[in-house]
């Protein structure tokens, strides 16, 4: 296994980034440990199911600029990623048919690529489609398919714990991807 200059356990993490609630799963010792942001004041913050840490925070980050909320993002994540000692991260690749911020967004995830490997810390993508066929069986797979497979595996209906409408998709979307995340780099030795 390669371990960066932090890192000094076999563990695996893996980051579904975004702007509003980005997610990390870190599995280390039979335990997933969840770190995500929330855009939702009321949402449920730490708890416990099963071999699962949820660890949640409130995303009240102030800034004054996109670039100073993506360094304060990035940030957050290499804490955590150096709290814990992490030794190889998968990220999620770029959606290319994705809408809406889309530079923004590239800025975001370019930037923590950059503070990644400014840090030794070493990484792989992998892409959207990929991702969901390891999960489901279908690389066109939708949320929904993603959260009940996750439901499956698990048995955490993850939008209940976080207290979470059928509609609402942030950040138990993030929570599921950066699980399969794991598992792929896991299954696939991806480090």
């Amino acid at each position: 296994m390669k371990t960066s200059q932090i890192g000094t356990t076999n563990s695996y993490c893996g980051i579904d980034y975004s702007m509003t609630s980005p997610c990390i799963c870190i599995w280390s010792d039979d335990l997933y440990k969840f770190y995500f942001l929330t855009p939702t004041k009321k949402m449920p913050t730490h708890f416990i199911q099963d071999n699962m840490l949820f660890f949640g925070k409130y995303n009240d980050i102030e800034y004054i600029d996109d670039i100073d909320r993506f360094d304060q993002i990035t940030s957050w994540c290499l804490s955590i990623i150096e709290e814990n000692r992490v030794d190889y991260v998968m990220l999620e690749d770029y959606s290319f048919a994705s809408t809406g911020r889309t530079f923004q967004i590239g800025e975001n995830f370019g930037l923590l690529k950059y503070k990644l490997r400014c840090s030794k810390i070493p990484f792989k993508t992998v892409p959207p489609t990929v991702l969901k066929k390891f999960a489901t069986g279908k690389g066109n797979a939708k949320k929904l398919d993603l959260q009940t497979k996750f439901i499956e595996q698990t048995g955490v209906h993850i939008k209940r714990l976080l207290d979470m409408t059928e509609n609402q998709w942030n950040p138990s979307s993030d929570i599921v991807d950066a699980y399969f995340l794991v598992n792929y780099m896991r299954e696939n030795n991806e480090n």
